[in-house]
Order: C-alpha cells, then sequence, then structure tokens
C-alpha cells in the first residue's frame, strides 16, 4: 500500500490499506502502534486522492489516541499533528492548519532541536500556509530560514532543499519579484535535471 501511494496509485493503496486496517484493528485492537500506523496511511491515500475531509477525520483519530497514549510531545503525536494540518490545508482551512503547524513546530523545535527534519518539514509546510494566506513577507522570512537550514543540514541537491528552493521561487513570484523568482527557479530546476 505504501508503494503504491508512493507511486500516486492512491485508489490501490486505499484498498489495501482499508484491509489491513480491518485485519489490524480485529487482531491487534484499535490503540496498537502498528494499527495506529494503518489509520495514518489510510488517511495519507485519503489525502492523495484529495478527500480531505475523511483524512482530517482519520488523522484526528489517530492524534487523540497519540496523545491520550504516548503523550503531547512524542515523535507520533508531533507526526500525526503534522499531518491532520495538512489535511486542514487540503480544505482550505488555512488558519486553523497554521495554527497547528505553529504548535507543532514549537513543540518540535524544543523536543527534537531547531535543525530536525521533522521541524524543518513544519517549517516548510507553515510557509505554504502564509504564502496562501498571502502574507508573502512571513512566508518569504521562514522560507528563507528553512532553506539556508536545509542546504547546511541536508545538502545543495537534496529534494527537501529543492522543494524549500522552488517555495522561495513562487513566494517571490508572487510579490512580483520576478527577476529573483526565474533565477532561483532556473537554479532549482537546472540542479532537479
Amino acid at each position: 500500500a505504501v508503494v503504491l501511494a508512493d507511486e500516486g496509485r492512491y485508489a490501490e493503496a486505499e484498498k489495501s490499506d482499508r484491509e489491513t486496517l480491518d485485519i489490524r484493528r480485529r487482531v491487534l485492537g484499535p490503540e496498537h502502534p502498528e494499527t495506529l500506523s494503518s489509520v495514518n496511511n489510510l488517511a495519507n491515500a485519503l489525502l492523495g486522492e484529495g478527500r480531505y475531509a475523511e483524512a482530517e477525520k482519520l488523522y484526528r483519530e489517530t492524534l487523540d489516541i497519540h496523545r491520550r497514549v504516548l503523550g503531547p510531545e512524542h515523535s507520533d503525536t508531533l507526526g500525526s499533528m503534522n499531518n491532520l494540518a495538512n489535511a486542514l490545508f487540503g480544505e482550505g482551512r488555512y488558519a486553523e492548519a497554521e495554527k497547528l503547524y505553529r504548535e507543532t513546530l514549537d513543540i518540535q523545535r524544543r523536543v527534537l532541536g531547531p535543525e530536525h527534519p521533522d521541524a524543518l518539514d513544519s517549517m516548510y509546510n507553515l510557509a505554504g500556509v502564509l504564502m496562501n494566506e498571502r502574507r508573502y513577507t512571513e512566508a518569504e522570512k521562514l522560507d528563507r530560514e528553512t532553506l539556508g537550514i536545509r542546504r547546511r543540514v541536508l545538502g545543495p541537491e537534496h529534494p527537501d532543499t529543492l522543494d524549500s528552493m522552488n517555495s522561495l521561487a513562487l513566494v517571490l513570484d508572487d510579490e512580483d519579484r520576478y527577476t529573483e523568482a526565474e533565477k532561483l527557479g532556473r537554479e532549482t530546476l537546472g540542479i532537479q535535471r
């Protein structure tokens, strides 16, 4: 199912995820880590299909259990928070997504450190929400910070670094700074090629 989802074959992944989840709930119980992993995988497939409300419901279920069983600062709880924010973002509920991304990022910075890949992912996601809220100056600042850390920690050709470069280029474009946007876009494309 995970491989199918990675290939963008979300409907097929969903079918496998549902089968696995049904078995795990029956055999392992609803709060077992493997069951929660299956709930998350199913929600990811639904998110890929653009079925954000359904994904949101499953992410909320997982988050509630993670908070109760593992605590508010466990990495699985933080992952669930980020996933729920992704669903809210997909639904266009930007203010809610922003609030949850910020909460997640604050905990990640404190618990995991400001340069941890999960914290960087949350920074990247938060910048995306800010861009969609047309708060370009804030998005640009956060994109630049994320890009600087990713270049240093992950390297200049890492896929996450390239995502940050692309995100910054898009923000610059939205700010009507076309020359800068084009230059960074071309640099990103050159590395990707």
